[in-house]
């Protein structure tokens, strides 16, 4: 599939290829929702390959192991108080006995161009999907990470007239006291926990305090 600012490449689904229905809880009260998996060539080395649920990752960080320095699931286990200095798998263990899950609002890779996101069109066609999966998932809570998840999420018949705004920052502020509730659900929302949004880590960390007392 070809979009403007990306090729999604829809024979690539990492959820499938690494079996992320294994890191399921039996109840999943943090549902993570971010946009798509890395980019990740078939011919790189999976200790390369930063996808969520690659357990083999090595986990690098871009500097000495500092706040938001590491890959995406590097930086949630962080913020969500997991050892860093574990194995991976065994982070991941761990995020599982929390009753924590993470997937993605677009299934397939996504080979980006100039750095752009994927265009609203390749977020929507997939909603379906995604909005399926959540009425499956029954999470407690949802937490959105980044704009495009955000679009995704407001695709979804369940939230597209609940959500107002399309700013994530926005929507940040509004939930940095207490989540916005949809029906039965609790929603944070947060711009990509990564080295290049910084400048949100305070927030960042006191949304995180109100999603620790979730998993509690």
């Amino acid at each position: 599939m070809y979009s403007s600012s990306a090729i999604v490449h829809t024979d690539m689904k990492p959820n499938l290829k690494y079996k992320a229905n294994l890191w399921k809880p039996y109840e999943i009260k943090v549902l993570f929702l971010a946009e798509s998996p890395p980019f990740h060539s078939t011919k790189s080395n999976a200790v390369n390959d930063s996808y969520f649920y690659n357990h083999n990752e090595s986990q690098r960080f871009l500097g000495a192991p500092s706040p938001l320095l590491g890959t995406l699931s590097w930086n949630l286990f962080w913020l969500i108080g997991i050892n860093n200095k574990l194995p991976k798998k065994e982070k991941l263990e761990e995020f599982r006995e929390k009753s924590c899950y993470y997937i993605n609002a677009v299934k397939c890779r996504a080979e980006r161009y100039n750095k752009k996101n994927l265009i609203n069109r390749t977020v929507k066609n997939c909603s379906f999907f995604l909005e399926r999966e959540i009425k499956d998932l029954k999470p407690k809570t949802i937490v959105v990470l980044g704009e495009r998840a955000l679009y995704g999420l407001k695709c979804c018949e369940l939230f597209k007239s609940s959500i107002l705004s399309n700013s994530i920052n926005f929507l940040l502020e509004e939930t940095k006291k207490q989540p916005l509730r949809i029906q039965d659900f609790k929603l944070f929302f947060l711009p990509l926990p990564l080295w290049r949004n910084r400048q949100y880590l305070e927030s960042m960390q006191s949304i995180f305090k109100m999603i620790k007392k979730e998993i509690q």
